[in-house]
């Protein structure tokens, strides 16, 4: 069987700092978001459609201090904890919406990504 995905790449701007450190240690980064998706179906479906819906998903995060959003006001927001958020909800959005995540890859450089899925599929 084939494994075959469509690639979508975001950019998100956000800032953060470690929970022990107020807010005025705070910084700022430019993250790169890459998500492979599928249509479990043969059947034809407007991808312009889903990247929409993830768009709207990830404007919740734009500009946002992540230290005070709900999602992180209990863990920090590290690159892998907002990797793993993002992969829960996204995988969740998608699905309801007919599509399939299969791998999220977030990183703050070019050198380092952070990959999640459930089965390595690439």
């Amino acid at each position: 069987m084939w494994n075959k995905a469509y690639k979508y790449t975001f950019k998100l701007h956000i800032s953060h700092n470690p929970s022990t450190l107020s807010k005025q240690s705070a910084h700022s980064h430019t993250i790169k978001i890459i998500l492979y998706i599928q249509n479990p179906s043969d059947k034809f479906s407007k991808y312009d459609i889903i990247e929409k819906i993830i768009e709207d998903y990830l404007g919740t995060y734009e500009e946002a201090y992540l230290n005070e959003t709900a999602s992180f006001q209990n863990l920090d927001p590290t690159i892998e904890n907002i990797g793993r958020v993002f992969y829960r909800d996204l995988k969740t959005i998608v699905f309801e919406n007919g599509f399939e995540l299969l791998k999220l890859e977030i990183s703050e450089t070019p050198t380092r990504i952070f990959s999640i899925s459930e089965k390595e599929i690439f």
